[in-house]
């Protein structure tokens, strides 16, 4: 495969540097000293569309870039100027991070040099990285018993003092034993990294106060590991030692917009493709040429359906499976799959390679389902790529909805449980990776905790995502919230997502930090103090559960059929007093707590589960009485958790049929039928079960 891709390939004879444009008259390669003070020009020829210049006495480490020759014409969207340098597309690493995005020397309308400040590509020993012998098998779990678990590279290991000196904020932080270790104490089996391609601060980041695109969302080079975090032998080890552990790796892709922006005034910045072949790269605004189409909101839409984007986008995919990754999330990819009209094409670039990834290479393909400004598209990608899973907005709202105690969060409450069987097969949440809290908003405390404030970002405080959660002033309700949150989002049909840090109880009024780089966003690995630990102790423990039984992580819709087994429903929605709810609870606006009893008997999986029982309350002010149901499988309830009590874990509590619990305030309670309860004194359970009864 390699041979015939693009970029530097290095051999001990030779190294061919290959690059594509379709429209260039000319492409310098430009070799330069390790110092960057001198630049060696050398003329390429053009076989097609692809320019290749094959070089001797290359070595691993040479520096380079390109110039590009052709017509300076805006009008006809071309924008040749041979004074900037292009960083390769395809470059395999980059000499060093990018900080000069508002130098006048990258405004391609004039003719100042910019290889002064550029980042430079290297060659590498790519036999070194691409070599089959040390990659390791893939894990082989099925995509719903994954635990996301999205992470910033720097964010999460820069403060950790139980990582050393040299690794901490890099990508080699995840290979240390003690990150393995942490994660699978935490039940994570699947790491999603923000982006690690090297990335240039955008349009609204000043340089200055450490300003930084910090998140890595404004890429200019795809096939390289931005020089913050590492480089790709840092990438395959710790592909490695993850898979090793049984543990995923998803990458977060950028491929709606790139860090140059705009076509032309002082947002234009000249970096890479703009200045190799804009056309191929960068989708016009309609017919006007001249213009870059924007349903971004960066003012620049990357063209995957020319030859040269299809290309690129086919070839990155490739790349990643190559190394071992199992899947790929994709940014705003409702704006991938656009035309220069902002038209959804069901039959795109985009789609089709979706389709590549997923039925070709058995890799994961997450999408956030919607464009910037052109609109939301949930259930579209699901229905064209079956194996899609969606982000899902509506679970961060229902989130907020239910546990911010308002009112006609009935109907919504099994949509996000069940997998919504009133809706067709494309739009239920089955397929939907659970995002209540994410990177782009607050934190699991923080929703509760803090009130938005992002004037830091130095957009007074206009960015990032509305403040939609009520906050908590007492600390007791406040870790309660959090923790509900947690467990709604973890055992609802769907994926589930933990933002990191959430489980160490990570808070920030910044709910869109994406450009600070300090102590506001570093996980603070400190010795947590009782809430916090019972946070961290209740989500570890409902990760576990989820793992454990194929009931919740089996993404087959719940839809209401009688089980023959024990001729009861797969699921049961309850009222308070124990019967089935009726139509008319659900059009209840006032109703704010739900109980739902899962039928063990009802898993795709040849093995039986066990039956639970759960309810889950939004009513701030009430608590509710419930009278329990009758397990399918009959028998008697154990309580397995409930969030608004702290008890000793080991004790095992029973309740019968038709007892009754208090379900108090913002509560999140599991009930189990379990096939071999352990038995207990009779004296506890009956005390248990009065002191219930009492507070009732």
């Amino acid at each position: 495969m390699f041979e015939k891709h693009l970029g530097a390939y290095f051999s001990p004879n030779s190294t061919v540097f290959s690059v594509a444009s379709e429209n260039a008259m000319a492409l310098d390669l430009c070799l330069f000293s390790q110092d960057e003070k001198n630049e060696h020009k050398i003329p390429m020829e053009k076989d097609g569309n692809i320019w290749k210049a094959e070089i001797k006495n290359i070595k691993p480490g040479q520096k380079y870039g390109y110039r590009a020759y052709g017509d300076y014409d805006p009008q006809n969207g071309l924008f040749f100027n041979p004074s900037k340098l292009a960083v390769d597309p395809y470059s395999f690493e980059i000499s060093a991070p990018f900080t000069h995005w508002t130098s006048d020397s990258l405004n391609i309308e004039n003719n100042l040099d910019s290889a002064p400040i550029m980042p430079k590509s290297v060659v590498i020993n790519q036999n070194e990285i691409f070599d089959s012998s040390l990659i390791c098998s893939r894990p082989n779990f099925p995509i719903g018993e994954n635990i996301i678990y999205e992470t910033h590279i720097k964010n999460f290991s820069f403060a950790n003092p139980n990582i050393n000196m040299e690794h901490r904020g890099r990508l080699s932080a995840l290979s240390q034993d003690w990150t393995i270790d942490y994660l699978k104490k935490v039940g994570i089996n699947t790491v999603e990294l923000m982006p690690i391609n090297p990335t240039c601060p955008g349009k609204q980041i000043p340089e200055k106060n450490g300003y930084f695109d910090n998140w890595g969302y404004n890429p200019y080079c795809y096939f390289a590991i931005d020089p913050r975090y590492g480089n790709l032998k840092d990438f395959t080890h710790v592909i490695n030692s993850l898979h090793k552990n049984n543990i995923k790796v998803i990458v977060d892709a950028v491929f709606n917009h790139t860090g140059e922006h705009a076509a032309r005034g002082y947002w234009n910045r000249a970096l890479s493709f703009k200045l190799l072949d804009s056309p191929s790269y960068y989708r016009p605004d309609g017919n006007n040429k001249a213009d870059y189409m924007n349903s971004t909101g960066c003012h620049n839409n990357f063209n995957l359906d020319s030859k040269l984007g299809q290309r690129l986008l086919h070839d990155y995919i490739l790349f990643l499976h190559k190394l071992g990754v199992d899947g790929i999330r994709w940014d705003l990819a409702g704006d991938n799959a656009l035309d220069n009209f902002g038209n959804f094409q069901d039959n795109g670039a985009f789609i089709q390679e979706l389709k590549f990834a997923s039925n070709k290479l058995n890799m994961e393909m997450y999408v956030e389902p919607w464009s910037a400004l052109s609109g939301n598209f949930t259930g579209r990608f699901s229905l064209l790529v079956p194996n899609v899973k969606e982000w899902s907005d509506k679970r961060r709202y229902f989130v907020a909805d239910f546990f911010n105690s308002r009112e006609n969060t009935a109907a919504e409450f099994a949509n996000q449980i069940a997998g919504s069987a009133i809706q067709s097969i494309s739009l239920n949440e089955s397929a939907m990776v659970g995002t209540a809290f994410t990177h782009d908003g607050f934190s699991l405390l923080g929703a509760f905790k803090y009130h938005k404030d992002t004037y830091p970002n130095g957009e007074n405080g206009f960015d990032g995502s509305p403040d939609i959660y009520i906050k908590s002033s007492d600390e007791t309700e406040l870790f309660k919230r959090a923790a509900s949150s947690a467990a709604l989002n973890i055992l609802s049909k769907g994926i589930p997502l933990l933002r990191n840090g959430d489980e160490q109880s990570f808070a920030s009024p910044n709910n869109n930090p994406y450009c600070i780089d300090d102590k506001s966003v570093w996980l603070n690995w400190k010795n947590l103090n009782p809430n916090e630990k019972l946070l961290f102790k209740t989500i570890c423990k409902i990760i576990a559960l989820r793992k454990k039984h194929p009931i919740f992580h089996d993404l087959k819709l719940f839809t209401g059929e009688i089980i023959p087994q024990n001729n009861t429903k797969d699921i049961t929605w309850l009222r308070p007093d124990g019967t089935e709810r009726s139509c008319e609870d659900w059009n209840n606006p006032s109703l704010k707590t739900g109980a739902y009893m899962l039928n063990g008997a009802a898993t795709s999986s040849r093995k039986e589960d066990d039956d639970f029982l759960i309810l889950a309350s939004g009513d701030n002010k009430n608590t509710i009485t419930y009278t329990l149901p009758k397990p399918p499988s009959g028998g008697k309830w154990q309580l397995l958790i409930d969030t608004s009590e702290r008890r000793n874990s080991h004790q095992v509590v029973l309740l019968n049929p038709n007892d009754t619990y208090a379900l108090k305030p913002f509560a999140f309670v599991i009930l189990t039928k379990k096939k071999n309860i352990m038995k207990v004194k009779h004296k506890y359970l009956l005390n248990f079960v009065q002191h219930h009864k009492q507070r009732n």
